[in-house]
């Protein structure tokens, strides 16, 4: 934590303390193994859910996946194994509200 400031004076004061305000400075920063995969491939298929395709964050999935020689549109396997294009969006507010995401038939048994 640093004090309010002027952006300068706060970002010498991270300096200071060791963090670097310029971000990552490793190719293999979390910023892209982690973020790519596990955000931006969220937000593409919640995009496409809601027929808001997201192209821009699809493109930019495709480009770093071509930088770095990997596939990071399919790495996100707790997103594959959801399975989101089977819901709609609907099945995915009412898990937001009671945290249980259910499939289709479980919804039609448990109205039995």
């Amino acid at each position: 934590h640093v004090p309010i400031s002027s952006v300068s004076d706060m970002n010498q004061a991270m300096v200071a303390k060791g963090n670097d305000v310029n971000g990552p400075d490793r190719p293999d920063s979390r910023y892209v193994t982690e973020d790519v995969p596990f955000g931006l491939t969220l937000i593409v298929a919640l995009g496409k859910l809601t027929g808001r395709p997201a192209t821009l964050h699809e493109a930019g999935i495709q480009i770093v996946s071509a930088m770095y020689g990997q596939d990071f549109g399919s790495e996100n396997g707790l997103l594959n194994a959801l399975n989101l294009e089977e819901f709609r969006i609907e099945d995915i507010r009412k898990a937001g509200q009671t945290g249980l995401l259910k499939r289709r038939k479980e919804q039609t048994a448990g109205a039995s």
